[in-house]
């Protein structure tokens, strides 16, 4: 009798819960939290499901084979952005305004394929992630549906947003929305200063947490840095501030993970600084924690960033960072001098500097260590489980 109550109070609380991404099997930050909170979810016993607009073709995922994985565009279409027609008719553009009329066809075809795929959930409760706001406007049909509660998120800072064409969308869409989550404290406050009265402040969990020795990583002495190679992410500058210490620190060198359009440009930088047996494109690596193990201090040039996930994981692994100090982000995860450094964006000079007094100094290097590993609870996968799980509850309340 009391195993039956039992089982019938976790039927009782399982969830439908769904993610909506640009690209599943994308393989930056975001899809990396969303495999994080999704296979947990699972573990759970609830029933997560994944609304993908798009796919990359013959790319592995993040997620693991419990999680449904549902391809709005099997085709590979890619909408385009969204056009005036009267200003292309007066001008006799037809062939601008075809592609248009064209674009919207297909978005009244996509919309009705995702209202399908909701249809199923009947009158159940349904809690949708939206992880970028690109995949909103196929979901506009649905905004006002009492049992589907949609939560948007943005993975980058205010700043970032405001410099887009992803501005106009969140102001369109995720005023509307059950709960418009942020990253930061500060960044909450700037949409809150624009008429949003739904923000909420949830940090991305942390995939990996380790404490290790901070001697033995201090002695493999070697900087990493990890993400996708394209211009922001500032690989450059770690090349160029590695190059004007790399006789101060001998016996240590630069590691750098990931892939992206910039490779090319990266290696011919490497070339000029004749860089080949101290700095290493080591390509995308698909065990993080390993590289984590087996590096020192990680690095991030960045011109823009939200909560970025490498300084999350490396802190959490017991690694001091440095990192440009490019969005509010950053000083939720880094204290700095007491578990990193911060640099001006794009001051290569000011990186440098940091790389020598934490590269020499192994006192300095084994306290910032430990306060790395202390400072990263915060992240803990399961903490920011349960705040998902309140969340839940409190945009839940209305339908009841």
């Amino acid at each position: 009798m009391e195993h039956s109550i039992i089982q019938e109070c976790l039927i009782l609380q399982k969830k439908n819960i769904v993610f909506v991404l640009n690209e599943y099997n994308g393989h930056g930050g975001a899809q990396r939290v969303a495999s994080i909170l999704a296979n947990d979810f699972v573990a759970d016993g609830h029933n997560v499901k994944i609304l993908s607009i798009n796919e990359q073709q013959n790319q592995p995922s993040y997620f693991n084979d419990q999680v449904e994985v549902n391809v709005l565009h099997e085709d590979g279409y890619r909408a385009p952005m969204e056009k005036a027609l009267f200003p292309h008719l007066k001008s006799f553009k037809f062939k601008v305004v075809s592609k248009e009329l064209k674009r919207r066809r297909q978005l009244i075809k996509s919309r009705l394929k995702v209202e399908k795929f909701f249809d199923q959930f009947g009158d159940e409760m349904v809690y949708v992630i939206v992880i970028q706001v690109w995949g909103m406007q196929w979901l506009e049909n649905l905004m006002y549906r009492k049992n589907i509660k949609i939560i948007g998120q943005s993975h980058e800072s205010f700043a970032a947003a405001y410099n887009s064409h992803r501005f106009k969308r969140i102001l369109k869409y995720y005023k509307q929305t059950a709960k418009f989550l942020l990253l930061t404290e500060k960044d909450a406050t700037k949409f809150e200063s624009l008429g949003f009265t739904n923000v909420g402040v949830l940090h991305n969990p942390t995939t990996y947490r380790k404490k290790q020795d901070a001697k033995k990583l201090w002695e493999n002495k070697t900087f990493i840095s990890v993400g996708r190679l394209i211009e922001d992410k500032g690989n450059d500058l770690l090349i160029e501030a590695f190059n004007k210490v790399k006789d101060q620190l001998p016996g240590w060198k630069l590691e750098i993970y990931g892939d992206g359009p910039d490779h090319k440009n990266l290696k011919l930088l490497i070339d000029i600084y004749n860089l080949h047996d101290r700095v290493f494109l080591k390509g995308r690596t698909e065990n993080a924690l390993e590289v984590y193990e087996r590096a020192s201090i990680l690095l991030l040039g960045s011109k823009a960033e939200g909560l970025p996930m490498t300084l999350i994981e490396a802190q959490s692994c017991s690694l001091p960072c440095i990192s440009t100090d490019c969005a509010p982000g950053i000083k939720e995860i880094i204290n700095e001098y007491e578990t990193g450094l911060l640099a001006t964006v794009g001051d290569a000079d000011q990186f440098s500097r940091h790389m020598v007094r934490l590269a020499k100094d192994f006192n300095k290097y084994e306290a910032y260590s430990k306060n790395a590993y202390i400072e990263s609870q915060k992240f803990e996968r399961n903490y920011i489980k349960q705040q998902w799980y309140a969340l839940f509850d409190e945009v839940g309340v209305e339908h009841e």
